[in-house]
Parts: structure tokens; C-alpha cells; sequence
């Protein structure tokens, strides 16, 4: 919000009509909140990120060790 208040003061000051300003403040702060993340989207990213990749090593542990008792059976 401060960032919107700076930008429409720095419109206001070079006379820019308060609707007009208002207008660019608006669209910013929309294109904002629907393209960039915040803390608590890169937080629940992250999450997601840890458990895909945590269960991918988990499968991959098992697959290793499924080989190995394989090869020992085997010799």
C-alpha cells in the first residue's frame, strides 16, 4: 500500500488528475497481486518442493537397496 500511496503522490506532483493516478495505481497493484509471489506463495512452494523431492529419494533409497539385496542374492 505504500508503494501505491508514493506512486500516486509522485503523479499527483507532476499533475497528473487524481483519477488518472488513481487509475494507474489501481492496475498496478492488480498487475502485481496476480503476477508476483509472496512470502506465503514461495512458503507453500517450497513445502511442496521438499515433499516431492523427499519422496523421490525416499523411492530411489528403495530402488538401491532393492538392487543390492538382488546382487547378494545372486552371489
Amino acid at each position: 500500500m505504500q508503494l501505491g500511496i508514493a506512486l500516486f503522490n509522485a503523479l499527483r506532483s507532476v499533475d497528473v488528475p487524481d483519477d488518472k493516478a488513481m487509475d494507474v495505481v489501481n492496475a498496478l497493484e492488480k498487475e502485481m497481486q496476480q503476477h508476483l509471489a509472496t512470502k506465503q506463495d514461495l512458503a507453500i512452494l517450497e513445502q511442496k518442493l521438499s515433499s516431492t523431492l523427499y519422496r523421490g529419494l525416499l523411492f530411489q533409497t528403495m530402488a538401491i537397496a532393492g538392487l543390492v539385496i538382488a546382487i547378494v542374492k545372486l552371489l
